[in-house]
């Protein structure tokens, strides 16, 4: 099993996207992006023990060396090896930029979706 795979919902029309948009700009092969709907609970509980299908629906998840990465975390945790991005990585772990990348996340996937999470 790869050591960096980027897991989105493919149910999702916004986590789509943003796994497409992410994978377009990412400089690091060895990370791979894919739909977690092709897993099972049980499968994805032996590449980490706190991810099941409930907590990746309607998200995106980055597992990197054994360690699960969810939301805006994992694209914070990404962006170290996005083409155009890199520069602004460090700003990412500045206090409080957490709860707005959280906030914005959540944002952007309501109005994608149309509803409201």
């Amino acid at each position: 099993m790869p050591e960096k795979i980027f897991y989105f919902d493919g149910n999702c029309e916004f986590c789509t996207s943003l796994s497409q948009k992410l994978k377009s700009v990412c400089l690091d092969p060895a990370i791979q992006f894919e739909s977690f709907q092709k897993y099972s609970n049980e499968e994805l509980r032996k590449m980490n023990p706190s991810l099941d299908r409930r907590v990746a629906q309607g998200n995106v998840q980055l597992l990197w060396e054994g360690r699960r990465y969810p939301g805006f975390f994992a694209v914070r945790k990404l962006s170290h090896s996005l083409r155009g991005w890199r520069w602004i990585s460090p700003l990412l772990y500045l206090p409080l930029v957490p709860f707005f990348g959280i906030l914005a996340m959540n944002l952007l996937k309501a109005v994608r979706s149309g509803k409201p999470e």
